[in-house]
């Protein structure tokens, strides 16, 4: 079971999505505190930073963690990695506010711990099943 996790998480591909999950994640970041700033939910203001920074990522990792070709079945497939993500993220974020009345500013970050490895094992499985190598 070790091995298995080693094997999975402990690579470059994994090293390099992770890079280029901070990019993102700080993107997604500005993004949901531009929103709360304009009082936006933080609900909604989560989602809304998740799915826009996501072109942007899926171009990325599309070249460089999967070294593949964009395609238009992998970029329509590709959003549906992120919604375990951005779904957990969301009501991590709800409940850091609403229920533990923790730091509106800063809520999102708090659930990168549990978004982060979800994100990435849906978006090897997508990757893998509908994209293109180069």
């Amino acid at each position: 079971m070790i091995e298995k996790i080693k094997e999975k998480f402990f690579n470059k591909q994994f090293l390099t999505f992770g890079i280029i999950g901070v990019i993102n994640t700080l993107a997604s970041q500005l993004l949901y505190m531009l929103f709360v700033g304009m009082n936006v939910g933080v609900g909604t203001s989560s989602v809304l930073g998740d799915v826009i920074s996501m072109v942007g990522s899926y171009f990325m990792n599309t070249y460089f963690t999967y070294k593949q070709k964009p395609t238009w079945k992998s970029a329509v497939t590709f959003p549906v990695s992120y919604i375990p993500g951005t779904i957990i993220s969301a009501l991590v974020t709800m409940l850091v506010v609403d229920v533990f009345h923790g730091p509106k500013l800063w809520a999102k970050a708090i659930a990168l711990p549990i978004y982060f490895p979800i994100n990435y094992i849906c978006m090897s499985f997508i990757m893998k099943t509908f994209g293109k190598k180069q």
